[in-house]
């Protein structure tokens, strides 16, 4: 890769779910837009016809999915070039996955129950999703579709901690800016919701 190239990466969420909304565990469990969470992906798709971007990753998870196919039809990138890769699935919750906090809570107060991914988990198979999407696309632009875990967990990863899991709130159909110049890293935008604030006004 030329060391001079940035390569430009939009980590975006997937829509609202009624599981968000509930505040359930969803993980791998594959639950789909509701109906708030696909007026969000039209807005978000809305808001970037304009916008010129290469290629698309996306989480295989239906709500991941369905929002990358909408940006996809937006921007003029073909469904079936939408890389799919199960590395950009959200933290995998093992057997509380379908609970809420006071749920889990109640049935492991320990904190620990079967199933359960680590952070370094995750964090360790989405940067293997980004470093190598960066090398097979230098100096180009990305956008990556997937999870408010998962994207915590690379901020967290490339801010050694300053921001990121447990840290920062990740909305639904937010989006965040890296940039990737040789081996440097640097993160711009976190969480932007413009387009939801600006357009559900007039829609």
């Amino acid at each position: 890769m030329d060391q001079q190239s940035t390569t430009h990466i939009n980590l975006i969420r997937h829509g609202e779910t009624d599981w968000n909304v509930e505040h359930r565990y969803q993980g791998s469990t594959d639950i789909p837009l509701n109906d708030l969470g696909r007026k969000q992906v039209k807005w978000l798709a809305d808001s970037m016809r304009d916008e010129s971007w290469d290629v698309i990753y996306s989480s295989p998870s239906m709500r991941a999915f369905d929002t990358a196919r909408a940006v996809a039809a937006a921007i003029g990138i073909e469904e079936d070039a939408i890389i799919r890769d199960r590395r950009l699935m959200e933290r995998g919750y093992g057997e509380a996955e379908g609970l809420t906090l006071p749920e889990r809570e109640a049935k492991w107060p320990e904190g620990e129950w079967p199933g359960l991914e680590s952070w370094e988990e995750v964090a360790e198979r989405t940067m293997k999703t980004l470093h190598s999407a960066v090398q097979d696309n230098p100096g180009k632009r990305i956008l990556i579709i997937c999870h408010g875990g998962v994207i915590n967990a690379i901020l967290a990863t490339l801010s050694e901690g300053e921001i990121g899991t447990g840290k920062t709130v990740i909305d639904n159909t937010s989006r965040t800016t890296l940039d990737v110049t040789g081996n440097l890293w640097t993160i711009g935008d976190v969480n932007n919701i413009d387009h939801l604030e600006s357009l559900a006004a007039v829609d």
